[in-house]
């Protein structure tokens, strides 16, 4: 009898000071929500009140321990009873900052707050001390500064978006971390700098969108060993050098994007012997000599663009054995009658 007692004594405290916890947990995250609506004008002020942020429009709670898991907040979302949006105006302008409270939300999985236009400010360092997160994406608002030096830290993340802002610097070498990221958008940005090498090491990598950038140097040799990799964009940027013969190797490299660089050379005839690949632009750079005459009836282009360069010779007569062309653009170079 006094060993249960005993045990019924530590099993009470155990109980006493994990509802003290939670609690606290709880209240913590009530403090971080209301920090960040406190930062914010527009709709979030009006319909983001009471003591039980899991009520609010746009949070989501883990249904036993009531701490907050997502934040998901679109511009122009329609109405969600998932998200529990039907309080909130997804229509009306939301201005102010990224507040750094959101770094307390321990148990944050998904942060996406999207297309609000004037949202502004910089991304909180303390953001990559969230190591649950799996999903970031701030895209469509008016970020500025620079993307946290330590964001490989996150090595949850399988989504990083960051589209559409006005971050500068450049991409940060510590994205080596982020193992688990499958699509990663830094586009329409005012990134420059060089596409660092490590990033060669996100082995997950699918889709790679860094168009719209002042992203300078060539093209990094390390991409050759991102055998996901199915849709790579560095369009619009000031990339120079060659197109790598490996390109062409990568298996299942759909999208490539190349256009509006500073790319010169030949185009490695290992591109058109690439059976996957359905949509290239190449257009509005310097390459220069014979497109190859590697085309066959295993191509099947959605898209080829190879306009405005300094291509000459003939067009080759293998072209006409594609499979299927949905647009072809071959003007503003030097092709023969």
């Amino acid at each position: 009898m006094r060993l249960m007692s005993r045990l019924l004594t530590v099993c009470s405290i155990t109980l006493l000071i994990t509802s003290i916890h939670a609690n606290g947990s709880q209240s913590t995250d009530l403090a971080a929500v209301s920090a960040i609506r406190d930062a914010m004008s527009g709709s979030i002020a009006t319909a983001w009140t009471g003591t039980d942020c899991c009520t609010w429009p746009g949070i989501v709670c883990h249904p036993e321990t009531l701490r907050v898991t997502d934040i998901v907040l679109r511009a122009g979302d329609s109405p969600s009873s998932d998200l529990q949006s039907e309080k909130l105006d997804l229509t009306v302008d939301w201005t102010g900052l990224i507040s750094d409270s959101l770094c307390q939300l321990d148990q944050l999985n998904t942060l996406i707050v999207t297309d609000w236009n004037r949202i502004s400010g910089g991304i909180p360092p303390c953001i990559t001390s969230l190591s649950r997160l799996r999903i970031l994406d701030l895209s469509g608002n008016r970020i500025s500064g620079e993307i946290p030096a330590d964001i490989g830290k996150l090595t949850q993340l399988v989504v990083l978006n960051l589209a559409d802002n006005e971050i500068t610097g450049s991409i940060p070498p510590s994205v080596a971390g982020l193992s688990n990221v499958k699509l990663l958008d830094l586009s329409n940005n005012k990134l420059s700098g060089e596409i660092p090498s490590e990033m060669g090491k996100m082995s997950m990598l699918s889709r790679a969108i860094l168009s719209g950038n002042q992203l300078g140097g060539s093209v990094p040799e390390s991409f050759a060993g991102l055998s996901r990799m199915a849709d790579l964009d560095l369009s619009m940027n000031q990339i120079c050098g060659s197109i790598p013969d490996w390109m062409g190797s990568m298996r299942v490299l759909s999208v490539l994007n190349l256009n509006s660089n500073k790319l010169s050379g030949e185009i490695p005839a290992s591109l058109f012997g690439n059976k996957g690949l359905n949509y290239l632009d190449l257009s509005r750079n310097s390459l220069e000599g014979k497109v190859p005459d590697s085309f066959s009836a295993e191509n099947y282009f959605i898209n080829l663009n190879l306009s405005y360069n300094k291509l000459s010779g003939e067009v080759p007569k293998s072209i006409q054995l594609v499979k299927y062309m949905g647009a072809l653009d071959l003007e503003g170079n030097n092709f023969e009658a």
